[in-house]
């Protein structure tokens, strides 16, 4: 799942924007996809809407945000960040 995903990713410097709403990517795939976005330098845009993405997920998120200056819309609605997820 997300960790293919992330792999991709990281290889892959055309796509533009990604949809992945709905697919349960939750711990473990957010951190693939953060370690992913570090490296990215191509996408803009990222949909991750409910995919109980917790404050764990965030928190790798987060720190990838830190380092891509690229990616400029990221919908996390309808997960479960809480205020602690929140944070990062």
């Amino acid at each position: 799942g997300a960790q293919h995903i992330g792999e991709a990713l990281k290889i892959n410097q055309a796509l533009t924007s990604l949809d992945l709403k709905y697919n349960g990517i939750r711990h473990d795939g957010a951190e693939h996809i953060g370690e992913a976005l570090k490296l990215n330098k191509a996408l803009t845009s990222l949909n991750l809407w409910d995919n109980k993405i917790g404050p764990e997920g965030a928190k790798h998120i987060g720190e990838a945000l830190k380092s891509n200056m690229v990616l400029t819309t990221l919908m996390l609605q309808w997960n479960l960040l809480g205020e602690k997820g929140a944070q990062h």
